[in-house]
């Protein structure tokens, strides 16, 4: 499965909305380029609503053979992301197949600090920052497709 990134990410936006449209939420897409925010979903019996941005890869899978340490990744960036009970992040592996059903990693945006690892530059400019998640460990568990994160947040 190739693409550019405007699909990539295109692609992990509406799985995320399908899944939980699904089930019975009213999902909206926001529109283009608006940044930070890529859905906005509501419980019409409820009336709670939250705000999800996606991080999508073709293949967030990556590690090394020779240190036998394997993980997900996905790139976050540097611009300054709110902290809020109303506010998740759905990390998306699309595992490079179409045929195969994507991984999602839903996390609260109060605990995606403690999966960021920050890139600096030679003068210690922060220049980039990624989310990592080692495979087979308790952050995997607690994430990896656990819907109900944002079940329980909409009541």
């Amino acid at each position: 499965m190739a693409g550019d990134k405007v699909l990539t990410g295109a692609a992990g936006e509406y799985y995320v909305a399908f899944r939980l449209a699904a089930v019975g939420y009213a999902v909206g897409l926001t529109t283009r380029g608006t940044r930070t925010i890529d859905l906005i979903v509501a419980n019409v019996k409820t009336a709670k609503s939250i705000i999800i941005q996606t991080k999508t890869m073709l293949n967030a899978s990556a590690g090394s053979k020779r240190d036998a340490e394997y993980w997900w990744k996905w790139r976050l960036g540097v611009s300054a992301k709110p902290v809020e009970d109303t506010f998740f992040y759905a990390f998306v592996d699309l595992k490079d197949e179409a045929a195969k059903v994507p991984d999602v990693f839903i996390v609260p945006s109060s605990e995606v600090g403690e999966l960021v690892g920050d890139w600096t530059n030679d003068d210690g400019k922060l220049v980039d920052r990624w989310v990592d998640i080692i495979k087979g460990s308790d952050k995997e568990t607690k994430y990896r497709n656990r819907w109900d994160i944002f079940q329980k947040a909409l009541g």
